[in-house]
């Protein structure tokens, strides 16, 4: 049994699948504004940092394709869901709406991303006991 809402357990994209393209998300939010040089500095860092919070989220997640396992994938799809609208409204939030390529490049990774997100299944695909093991490990701490 899971623990995520309902509507974050339904769609077609597996953890695995929706696993792998997290990496291809950070790499391009990370790569993005450095390739296509971003001529608005806060279109860069905003990117950049976003792209670091979802390569913590891919490292993380308790499920398959990750390798730290302490993140639940409820957790995960939650903030997946604010960090793809925190992509659309960026630009205008921040005001970078008139630089077209930082515009265009948020609104459309925001967007895929988003939609990728309300696809996904939001459940561990380790075995019961790896999971229960991987969320209640002991902190090395």
């Amino acid at each position: 049994m899971s623990d995520s809402p309902g509507f974050l357990r339904r769609g077609p994209i597996s953890p695995a699948l929706h696993g792998t393209l997290d990496y291809l998300l950070a790499a391009t939010l990370i790569a993005a504004p450095l390739v296509l040089h971003f001529h608005d500095e806060t279109a860069k860092v905003v990117m950049l940092v976003l792209g670091g919070a979802a390569t913590v989220l891919a490292v993380g997640t308790n499920w398959s394709r990750s390798i730290v396992h302490v993140i639940p994938p409820a957790v995960h799809g939650v903030a997946d869901i604010g960090a793809t609208i925190a992509l659309i409204i960026a630009p205008f939030v921040f005001g970078f709406s008139e630089h077209t390529l930082a515009l265009v490049v948020y609104v459309a990774v925001g967007a895929g991303g988003l939609l990728a997100t309300l696809l996904t299944r939001f459940e561990s695909d380790l075995p019961a006991a790896a999971a229960t093991r991987a969320v209640h490990a002991p902190s090395p701490i």
